[in-house]
């Protein structure tokens, strides 16, 4: 008797559970089908041809010169869209540990993988590029290896 109450009772549960569908199964995969074979699109800014030319003289690599003692850091900046950046990659021990850069306002800025400010750096001559930070001296340096 028990047995036959739990059958009946699994029975009117899944009755209520199953929702009624009106029409044919290939309309409702259609949509989905559709919707999951769309191509995804990212909205990049649009670059004038001198932030264009900024980004290919700087794009290559560079070594981050932090504190005395420590050792320098190498990072490589690309020249491929990741948003509205551009892709870097860094190879540290420790911080920063760079995934993204881009110059705004004659500031090379480094983006960490949060998109969040690792650093802006300001040409300071000879090639060098320093942190821009409000009085002392730059914590980290920027010297480009090689070409």
């Amino acid at each position: 008797m028990r047995f036959k109450t739990f059958i009946i009772s699994i029975g009117f549960a899944v009755v209520g559970c199953v929702p009624n569908y009106v029409g044919d199964a290939p309309d409702f995969t259609e949509a989905a089908v559709k919707k999951s074979n769309a191509k995804p699109t990212v909205v990049s800014a649009q670059k004038t041809a001198e932030e264009l030319a900024t980004v290919v003289v700087l794009a290559g690599k560079w070594s981050v010169m932090r504190g005395e003692g420590q050792n320098p850091c190498a990072l490589q900046l690309k020249t491929a869209q990741f948003g509205e950046n551009y892709v870097a990659s860094s190879v540290c021990s420790g911080t920063p540990n760079v995934w993204a850069w881009n110059v705004r306002q004659d500031a090379l800025v480094l983006f960490d993988h949060k998109n969040e400010v690792i650093g802006s750096f300001h040409e300071s001559g000879n090639g060098r590029w320093e942190e821009a930070q409000e009085g002392g001296a730059p914590a980290l340096g920027l010297v480009r290896l090689g070409n």
